[in-house]
C-alpha cells in the first residue's frame, strides 16, 4: 500500500544499527530497499556492537586497573529499565588505553572493504557513503565509569576516542567517509536522568567536548551529530517535550556539523509545536526520527505531517529514532528490518 509522501521528507537516514546477522546482509538489505533514498549506509552494527556502547565494558575491563565495582543508579523515571549500570572502577594509574583497545578502527577496517565490494557490484548505488556511528566519549565515560573516577578518566577515554576515528580516517577513502557522533548520555545529563561528576554535569562542558570531538578526524571528512534521549526497548530515559534542547546542542556545535539527526517521539512528536523549535535550527542536513518502531504506518504518517507543518515545511530525511539493531525488544509482533526500511521508502522522496 502506497503512503502519501510530504513533499519536504526527502531521503533516509541511518541511525546506526541494523538487525541483520553481519555487515554484508546489513548493507546489503539497506542497499537493496532504500536505493536511491540513501546519502549513506552503515554496516549494521551488528555481532558484539549491537548493544550500542554495552560492547565497551568488556573492552574496558580486559584492562589492567579497570574493573565492574558494583552497580550505580540512574533517575529516568520514564524509564526504569534504565536503572541498576554497572559501575567501573579505574585505577589512578591508567594514563592511557592501549592503542585499537576500543575496537571502533578495527570494526571499520572489517567492513569497509564489504562496503566497496557492493558499491562495486551495484548492491549499494553509486555516490552512497559509509557511515561510522561512534559514541562520543561522554557516552561510555559517564554510563559505565563511577563518579568518583569519571573526572580523571574523561581525558583518557577522550584521547582514546579520538585516535580510533582518526584511525578509521586513514584507512577509510575521505570521498567516501561520513562519521556520525552519537550523542545521548549528554542529553540524559541535562535532562537530570543520569548523574554526571563535577563539571562533567556543566552544559557548557558538554558543549566543549562535543567540539573537541567534531574536530575529529582532521582533514575533509564529513561528520554530524544523533542526538537521542536514549532507545532501551524503544523508551526514552525522559521523554521529550520538544526539540528546544537538541536544536540548542546542534545550534553550540554550529557548522563543526554537517547534518543533524533528532527523535521524534512517538507520542508527543504528532504535535506539530513539538518541531517548532526546528525553525531556529542554524543549518546543515536535518534527519527526523519520524518512523515508528512498531511499523505503524498510520502513525508515521502523523509524525511525518506534524515534522512538515510544526518545522515550517523545512526538509528532512527520514528515520527512526534512534538504531534498529533491537527492533525485536518489545517481543511477538515487532515488525522487520525489511519493513521498517519499506516504511522509509513509503514516506520520503528519493533524493534528488
Amino acid at each position: 500500500m502506497a503512503t502519501e509522501q510530504v513533499e519536504t521528507a526527502v531521503g533516509a537516514h541511518l541511525v546506526g544499527g541494523l538487525k541483520a546477522p553481519d555487515a554484508e546482509t546489513a548493507m546489503s538489505t539497506a542497499g537493496a530497499i532504500l536505493g536511491r533514498h540513501l546519502y549513506a549506509v552503515t554496516d549494521g552494527e551488528t555481532g558484539e556492537r549491537d548493544q550500542w556502547i554495552g560492547w565497551q565494558l568488556g573492552k574496558l575491563t580486559s584492562i589492567e586497573g579497570i574493573d565492574v565495582v558494583g552497580v550505580k543508579e540512574t533517575s529516568a523515571k520514564d524509564n526504569p529499565e534504565y536503572s541498576g549500570f554497572p559501575a567501573v572502577a579505574v585505577d589512578s594509574a591508567v594514563t592511557e588505553l592501549p592503542a585499537g583497545s576500543l575496537g571502533y578502527a578495527q570494526a571499520a577496517e572489517s567492513s569497509y572493504p564489504i562496503y566497496k565490494m557492493l558499491r562495486r557490484e551495484g548492491a549499494l548505488p553509486d555516490g552512497v557513503k559509509f557511515q561510522v556511528s561512534v559514541p562520543t566519549a561522554y557516552a561510555s565515560v559517564v554510563a559505565w565509569i563511577r563518579e568518583e573516577d569519571q573526572e580523571d578518566f574523561f581525558g583518557v577515554y577522550e584521547s582514546a576516542m579520538a585516535n580510533e576515528v582518526e584511525r578509521i580516517a586513514s584507512v577509510v577513502d575521505h570521498r567516501d567517509l561520513v562519521i556520525q557522533y552519537d550523542v545521548a548520555v549528554e542529553i540524559g545529563a541535562l535532562s537530570g536522568a543520569f548523574a554526571a561528576a563535577g563539571e562533567l554535569g556543566d552544559k557548557r562542558y558538554i558543549v566543549d567536548a562535543l567540539e573537541r570531538a567534531l574536530a575529529t578526524p582532521a582533514g575533509d571528512v564529513e561528520r554530524g551529530l544523533h542526538l537521542c534521549y536514549g532507545d532501551y526497548k524503544h523508551r526514552h530515559f525522559t521523554v521529550p517535550q520538544d526539540l528546544s534542547l537538541c536544536v540548542e546542542l546542534a545550534n553550540a556545535a554550529g557548522d563543526r556539523a554537517d547534518f543533524v539527526h533528532m527523535p521524534a517521539d512517538r507520542d508527543t512528536g504528532r504535535d506539530p509545536a513539538y518541531y517548532e523549535p526546528l525553525r531556529d535550527l542554524a543549518g546543515g542536513r536535518l534527519a527526523l526520527g519520524v518512523i515508528d518502531y512498531e511499523g505503524d504506518e498510520q502513525r508515521t504518517r502523523e509524525l511525518v505531517r506534524a515534522a512538515a507543518e510544526g518545522s515550517g515545511e523545512m526538509e528532512f530525511a527520514v528515520a527512526t529514532e534512534c538504531g534498529m539493531a533491537r527492533i525485536d525488544e518489545r517481543g511477538p509482533g515487532s515488525p522487520s528490518l525489511e519493513r521498517l526500511l519499506e516504511l522509509h521508502a513509503m514516506c520520503a522522496s528519493p533524493i534528488r
